[in-house]
């Protein structure tokens, strides 16, 4: 059985409006929960699980219902911009090996 990840209280905020906001664009949409529990090939438990923002959905449906939505492209470009990132590593430099891709 999954563990649930624990999330701290502003996490679980940002993955509640998370949710919202995928309620919001399916309604605008007019698809039913059904409709894109079908879609997506998962329950529609599971989908609703996703609008109301529990950190036990796979990241894999947010994908797919993003796809079905029409945002499937903006998925790489989530962290294409890493100001905090980038000013960490010239501060402390790299310490983990790996290619730099994005």
């Amino acid at each position: 059985m999954k563990r649930p990840v624990l999330l701290s209280s502003p996490e679980a905020d940002a993955l509640e409006r998370l949710g919202r906001r995928v309620r919001l664009a399916r309604l605008r949409r007019n698809l039913s929960q059904d409709e894109m529990s079908v879609r997506t090939g998962v329950t529609k438990k599971t989908y609703i699980a996703l609008e109301k923002g529990k950190e036990t959905v796979n990241v894999g449906l947010l994908v797919k219902v993003m796809s079905v939505l029409g945002y499937a492209d903006r998925l790489p470009d989530m962290l294409a911009s890493d100001p905090l990132g980038e000013e960490l590593e010239e501060i402390h430099g790299r310490k983990r090996g790996g290619h730099l891709e994005g």
